[in-house]
């Protein structure tokens, strides 16, 4: 089956303020002409006044996000939708593939009938023989490439049903229960420790499971 959402996580960044303090500079005072004198030493400059860095946000905040992910082919497994899919699949390769032995055993018992009579066969009449039973063949093969993309086809419409059926179950129950974000679990490749996402495969199948029951 095929996969069908991507792992999108926003984390939140705090930022730091910082203010810059100017140290005020002082003049040097005049010296009179007649007897200079040392200018006085400049005053200390204030320390620079620096603004409290803003404190980072609680971790909690991440734990508090609620994150699920579901394994789509165990939900597609259990539920009433996914068994009745997988049987209707099951049920129509069967049928095809039947149709393809009953081929099978008609080509070779005339494949038999046609060396039990080679012996006894003009050279035009064998060329005409393979010919035939060549085009038999042909058509066998063109049988066998329709019945696989028949089964091909199926497939993968029951699996786009069974998908959309899934998502809307994994919607239905995020929403009731408080998750903000759910992915499938082939598509999540890194998850940090404090988001912890959990695993509501088996809520989903069995929500699926009651409705079917309705």
């Amino acid at each position: 089956m095929n996969r069908f959402v991507t792992l999108l996580i926003g984390s939140a960044l705090t930022s730091f303020v910082a203010a810059n303090g100017f140290a005020a500079e002082t003049a040097p005072v005049a010296a009179p002409v007649a007897a200079p004198v040392a200018a006085p030493a400049p005053a200390p400059a204030p320390a620079a006044a620096v603004a409290p860095a803003v404190p980072a946000k609680d971790e909690a905040n991440a734990a508090s996000v609620k994150i699920a992910f579901i394994d789509m082919s165990k939900v597609a497994s259990e539920s009433p939708e996914g068994k009745a899919a997988t049987e209707s699949l099951k049920k129509k390769s069967e049928q095809l593939r039947a149709k393809l032995d009953a081929r099978t055993k008609q080509l070779e018992k005339q494949k038999a009938a046609i060396e039990a009579k080679l012996p006894t066969m003009t050279q035009k009449e064998r060329a005409a023989k393979a010919a035939e039973f060549q085009k038999k063949v042909e058509d066998y093969q063109k049988l066998a490439r329709a019945s696989e993309l028949e089964v091909n086809k199926l497939q993968e419409k029951l699996t786009n049903e069974i998908g959309g059926i899934i998502k809307k179950a994994a919607a239905d129950y995020a929403k009731a229960n408080g998750y903000l974000l759910v992915v499938e679990e082939k598509g999540v490749l890194f998850a940090d420790e404090k988001v912890k996402p959990k695993d509501i495969s088996e809520e989903v199948a069995a929500e699926l499971s009651k409705k079917g029951k309705k």
